[in-house]
């Protein structure tokens, strides 16, 4: 999973590249291999990071989220092409009860031209011996984005209980999710859509990047978490033209039909 995430962040590097005017396209390929540990209240985290593209990522750097919580690795000065580089985390996370639990691990990172890139990982730490979660996420619908945008989730209760669960998108730096954290009621085996408005401040057009979503409940004195994850594509912002082309030729093709009945009509009675 964290292989195919950091394959995904190709091209917002090789896009950056080709702004820059390099004479050959290089791109930066982010891999994430995190151990995650739970040792008393504090939560360690191991983590492997490694470049599998052509060119440098500069002022690397790992960060765990849990909850409220953040720890920061120590910054890497230049991480080259098919090299790795290995550190671990640890923060504290208070006493958790047996459940699962979602965290955050990115990985900040810069092209040769300082441009600001984030991988981002989202898994889940487990607690105790807890059962199979019974909700899932059967759809994460994010399509593209140019300035803005909106991701569609749907969330299905897998069980006869009635569930009131969060539901949370987690986007990388770049991407914006307004409303991010929505409250959901569910009945009984039901399924309910859910749409999360996304910004685009700083994602280059031409670029995938990889969106969450967690979606959590308690039950029966257990914490439950499952987690989702989506694409969305950045696209260049469109013109007036191409946002309302079908309107404007339909709109053509009304005046011109129009006209046409007028002509006819108009023959009709002087040869009358």
């Amino acid at each position: 999973m964290s292989l195919w995430i950091a394959r995904s962040w190709v091209a917002i590097v090789l896009v950056g590249s080709l702004l820059a005017g390099t004479a050959a396209a290089k791109n930066i390929s982010i891999s994430i291999s995190p151990t995650v540990e739970l040792q008393g209240e504090t939560l360690s985290v191991r983590v492997k990071v490694t470049n599998g593209g052509d060119e440098a990522a500069h002022s690397v750097v790992p960060v765990v989220h849990f909850g409220e919580h953040e720890a920061r690795g120590t910054v890497r000065d230049a991480l080259g092409p098919n090299q790795s580089l290995e550190q671990t985390l640890s923060l504290p996370v208070g006493k958790l009860g047996p459940g699962r639990w979602p965290y955050q691990l990115a990985i900040d990172y810069a092209d040769a031209n300082q441009y600001p890139f984030q991988a981002l990982h989202v898994g889940l730490l487990t607690t105790g011996n807890p059962p199979p979660a019974k909700a899932a996420v059967p759809e994460v619908a994010a399509g593209q984005v140019d300035k803005s945008g909106s991701a569609r989730v749907k969330v299905k209760n897998l069980a006869a209980a009635d569930r009131k669960a969060t539901v949370t998108m987690i986007v990388p730096d770049g991407l914006e999710a307004t409303k991010a954290t929505q409250e959901l009621g569910l009945a009984g085996w039901e399924e309910k859509s859910l749409s999360f408005p996304l910004v685009n401040r700083t994602a280059l057009p031409g670029s995938r990047y990889p969106v969450f979503v967690a979606v959590d409940y308690d039950d029966g004195g257990m914490h439950q978490s499952v987690v989702a994850q989506g694409i969305v594509e950045i696209v260049a912002p469109r013109n007036f033209w191409e946002e309302n082309q079908r309107f404007l030729i339909g709109g053509v093709g009304f005046l011109v039909a129009l006209w046409l009945v007028l002509v006819v009509r108009r023959a009709t009675s002087r040869s009358a």
